[in-house]
């Protein structure tokens, strides 16, 4: 035990803050409290203590100086005894007794001794600062003083953790301070101060400055006598642990994140020679990628930038590694092991003379390796091991962040530079946000590369609503009608209630304008432009007529429903949009269902357009499923899925025509184009088009077949209740008639195939076609067999 005195912080003091004395009066107090009490030999013990006061009768009544407290080493001796567990070992226990408001030490442990000693010995920089410690002291005087005097909650004067350079491993360890004030009288010299606990509750439950307690509890008015205990008690482990959690929850940049958590294993592990390692496994498409700053973290990745030519080693351990993923332990790299582990060479050259590997996981599947390596040998893995256990649900918890990180950026890229993706394509669009984040870490302005695919096959389908326009055309006209005659009607109605010839007069006038006006929208079929006159002209000089004729309201109100998308006026139009809805609804509900069935037959990206009718195109080939073989049954499976479709979608809306108010027809049309083509994302219009001129030419025969005619007729290929294929060549030909023949046994389709000589068009020449009949009336026949 050292009785020599320790003045915590000579330069601050402390005496400044509030009067104190070093005293055993509260001691002998408490002991003859506590004789009466207690039942066990406690009550002897104390009883021989205060028997031990009796040769000291100054101590009963008078203070101690600090530097006399040696003179007192038996009742000292005996004070700690009482208050610490008998069975400690004072040189690894952190005790001591010191003034009040522990502004000195008198009496310690050789551990705690020891403790001050070398932080004395420490810089400055690494050691609590003299502004902190003064405002720890403050706190402990104020906090004291509402306990005891203002009846303040005992657990008021909480324990404080202090970090403090170890002398030997220069690692931070953690310290809780507990200061036993029981033996510590406060008196003062004038009435206590009212307190307001609004003002109160910042400092005792936010942490607020003392400085609003400095006029309320002026300091000077108080005294304290008696002697504090201080107890000290490392608590590294657990802070270390709680630090790692607060991190995570904190969530701080992933960088500075992992070097906070690899920071507190060593600290855990109590030995600076001793470094970890942390490596996510993180996938693209199921690939591994270790090109991420949170991968630089690992020991195995750092090495491995710099021994490229270690790289096959490196991937081959880590295939191995991750199919049987267990604890390894090299407490040498020796010629041996490297022989067997080519990996570890990397290690070895760079420094390492011990490493281990300790596979993560998060609920049961492999989140990444913890890695502990040393430049010396590492003897006691299993204690070390032992010190970090608690750690590693946190540490899995990290991995599995990072990853579920990594695919939020990955998903935010793609969102934002691409759009809502089909699975099939979604690898590529990963691919290429992936590489937008590398460029990303070394360029401050990276661009986003062209998403393509080169060599696809290509299919097109259109379900067109036959004679679409001149249903329209046809249904606006009527509706004109009926438009001009309501009109008359309420000219006719509005004249009777206006007196005023003049402005009857105007009214008529008005009224032989329009109805030319109308004439003329009708004529160009242009219902916009009818709508924007009816809008901006028409119903503002009738609303004016209201405010001048009141009367008049009813009429024009009914005029107003009439003109309405509701009203009489829009009938014709209004039936046919609802027979179109019926229409697209059927067809889009198919194609969306359709979409399942394609991706079995092999991976493609499906796109359909809706207009009057339906559109798609479907992109098929090696290069959408690089990783699944591609050949010609899986062509043929699609083009037997498209006579299938379009079969299907025929019979199904010519089961609607009762149901439509206006029964529409649709006729559909196949584009057969057996080259492969490439076809690219444009990041401006957020879809996938062709690309090179060859291609477009495919995109613009596409757009001009819609209505060809055969040659030297009016009449369009595309006829309803029939399937139209243009094609180039007999090739393509032959592979469709082949399939047609098997609808045609199964009497989905009738025995009339149609070869037919198209007009030519504007930059295409050469195109050839076949029509056959659907079978509307027979049940669904076929089966995707191909």
């Amino acid at each position: 035990m050292h009785t020599r005195v320790i003045n915590i912080r000579e330069q601050l003091h402390i005496k400044n803050f509030v009067e104190e004395h070093l005293s055993f009066k509260p001691f002998i107090k408490y002991l003859k409290n506590h004789i009466g009490v207690e039942k066990t030999i406690k009550s002897q013990f104390y009883q021989l203590v205060l028997n031990k006061f009796k040769n000291y009768p100054n101590l009963k009544t008078d203070f101690i100086e600090s530097q006399d407290a040696a003179k007192y080493a038996e009742i000292l001796e005996l004070v700690y005894t009482i208050l610490s567990p008998t069975t400690d070992d004072e040189k690894t226990l952190f005790w001591a007794l010191g003034t009040p408001v522990c502004a000195k030490i008198v009496f310690s442990t050789d551990a705690f001794s020891e403790l001050v000693k070398e932080q004395n010995k420490q810089d400055k920089k690494t050691r609590l600062s003299d502004k902190e410690f003064k405002q720890n002291q403050l706190n402990f005087i104020y906090r004291l003083i509402l306990q005891r005097l203002y009846n303040f909650p005992d657990d008021l004067i909480n324990d404080s953790v202090y970090a403090l350079p170890d002398a030997k491993t220069k690692l931070t360890k953690y310290y809780r301070v507990h200061i036993d004030t029981r033996f510590i009288d406060i008196t003062h010299n004038k009435p206590l101060p009212e307190l307001n606990p609004e003002v109160i509750e910042p400092f005792i439950y936010e942490g607020a400055d003392t400085m609003l307690l400095k006029d309320i509890i002026p300091l000077n008015m108080f005294s304290m006598e008696g002697f504090s205990v201080i107890k000290m008690e490392d608590i590294t482990p657990e802070h270390s642990i709680e630090t790692i959690r607060l991190a995570l929850i904190n969530n701080t940049g992933q960088d500075d994140l992992y070097k906070e958590v690899i920071n507190s294993l060593q600290t855990l592990a109590g030995n600076a020679v001793i470094n970890f390692g942390l490596l996510p496994f993180l996938r693209i498409n199921g690939r591994l990628i270790f090109d991420t700053e949170e991968c630089c973290n690992s020991i195995l990745i750092q090495t491995r930038k710099n021994q490229q030519d270690e790289g096959d080693a490196f991937n081959n351990f880590i295939s191995s590694y991750i199919e049987k993923p267990e604890a390894m332990f090299f407490n040498t790299l020796s010629a041996q092991k490297i022989s067997k582990y080519p990996f570890l060479k990397a290690l070895k050259e760079a420094g390492i003379t011990s490493y281990a590997i300790l596979p993560v996981f998060y609920n049961k599947h492999l989140a990444g390796i913890l890695e502990i390596h040393a430049a010396q040998r590492v003897l006691f893995y299993e204690k070390l091991l032992s010190q970090i256990q608690a750690a590693i649900p946190l540490i899995s918890q990290l991995l599995h962040n990072t990853a579920e990180q990594l695919n939020e950026k990955l998903e935010e890229v793609i969102k934002t530079k691409f759009t809502t993706l089909q699975p099939s394509v979604q690898w590529k669009f990963n691919e290429a946000a992936w590489h937008y984040l590398l460029e990303g870490q070394k360029n401050e302005r990276p661009e986003i590369e062209i998403v393509s695919f080169r060599n696809v096959y290509p299919l097109y389908g259109a379900i067109d609503i036959r004679d679409s326009t001149i249903y329209h055309n046809r249904a606006l006209k009527n509706d004109i009608g009926t438009l001009i005659n309501v009109l008359n009607t309420l000219v006719k109605e509005l004249k009777i209630q206006i007196s005023n010839k003049r402005i009857v007069a105007a009214l008529l006038s008005k009224q032989t304008l329009w109805i030319k006006k109308i004439k003329a929208f009708e004529k160009a079929n242009d219902e916009t432009m009818l709508k924007d006159f009816l809008q901006c002209v028409v119903t503002p000089y009738l609303f004016n007529l209201i405010n001048k004729y009141p009367s008049s309201e009813k009429l024009i109100n009914t005029y107003t429903k009439s003109i309405d998308e509701t009203g009489e006026t829009f009938k014709n139009r209004r039936e046919l949009e609802t027979s179109i809805k019926y229409i697209n609804k059927t067809l889009s509900n198919y194609f969306d269902q359709a979409q399942g069935k394609l991706q079995k037959i092999y991976p493609c990206y499906f796109e359909k357009f809706r207009s009057d009718g339906i559109e798609y195109d479907i992109y098929t080939g090696q290069d959408i499923a690089p990783e699944i073989p591609f050949d010609d049954k899986h062509l043929k499976d699609f083009r037997y899925w498209q006579l299938k479709a379009m079969i299907d979608v025929a019979r199904l809306t010519n089961a609607l025509i009762e149901k439509m108010p206006v029964p529409l027809q649709t006729a559909s049309l196949i584009f057969v184009h057996s080259s492969q083509i490439d076809i690219c994302f444009r990041n401006d219009e957020r879809r996938f088009d062709v690309e090179g001129y060859y291609n477009i030419r495919y995109e613009v025969i596409k757009k001009r077949i819609d209505k060809v005619h055969i040659k030297n007729t009016k009449e369009r290929l595309t006829q309803p209740g029939k399937i139209a294929l243009v094609y180039f060549n007999n090739a393509e030909a032959d592979e469709y008639i082949a399939l047609i023949k098997q609808f045609q046994k199964d009497k989905s389709l009738k025995m009339d195939i149609e070869f037919i000589e198209l007009e030519n068009l504007q930059g295409v020449t050469g195109l050839k076609a076949l029509r056959v009949s659907i079978n509307l009336t027979n049940v669904f026949g076929g089966s995707l067999s191909g």
